[in-house]
């Protein structure tokens, strides 16, 4: 028996390994390693307070935390930002330690805060922190342990095209125990293009152009 298959499938499916070759590189990648903050900026485009101290867990690794807390974003990625496609989706992953063995901190709620800002703060919003302080998820998790995080957005319309990564150590007002700099950690980094739906759109037009014909 033969089996064959059209040439819309073949070209289909050479084209979906074409642009799978060819992802999109990183727009952003940062562990720390390099020893230096220069890829990152403060408010109002000065000092922040982001420091790179040695991983309390491994002490080989380099990674970044805060020497005094503060709101409305302390630590922004690059001073001019990144200029995102209208519609495309983009993915921010990041590693997270909430690390207390002192205990000086809120139990579960140490501070620490990642979204995506127009400015230095601007125009912003909180995707993930340890709290829900404007809208972030609380998901973040202060239990002495690593966790990875990610988050998938499509370009927010809100805050516009260009954008900044933030972090903070959150300073909360009325809250001392809530106030303790140096309990969260941030590493690894990265912000990324998805090509994803047009993966998934070839994809499709590669399934549906599959005609198998049988002979005897």
């Amino acid at each position: 028996m033969k089996t064959v298959i059209s040439t819309k499938c073949i070209l289909a499916l050479v084209v979906v390994l074409v642009l799978a070759a060819t992802a999109p590189a990183d727009l952003f990648n940062e562990n720390f390693e390099g020893g230096n903050l220069s890829a990152w900026v403060g408010q109002g485009g000065g000092a922040h307070h982001g420091i790179i101290v040695p991983d309390p867990l491994n002490s080989a690794n380099k990674v970044l935390t805060f020497n005094q807390t503060n709101l409305g974003g302390d630590i922004f990625a690059t001073a001019a930002g990144f200029t995102l496609a209208s519609g495309q989706q983009y993915i921010v992953s990041f590693k997270y330690l909430g690390y207390d063995p002192l205990g000086l901190g809120t139990p579960g709620d140490l501070g620490g805060y990642a979204g995506l800002s127009a400015g230095f703060p601007g125009s912003h919003l909180w995707y993930y922190g340890t709290g829900s302080v404007s809208g972030a998820n609380p998901v973040l998790v202060d239990d002495g342990q690593w966790h990875s995080y990610s988050y998938t957005f499509t370009t927010p319309l809100s805050i516009g095209n260009n954008i900044h990564l933030m972090f903070e150590d959150f300073y909360a007002s009325g809250y001392p125990l809530a106030n303790v700099a140096g309990d969260v950690y941030f590493d690894d980094i990265r912000l990324v293009p998805l090509p994803g739906a047009i993966l998934l759109g070839l994809l499709g037009l590669g399934a549906a152009g599959i005609k198998l014909r049988k002979f005897a």
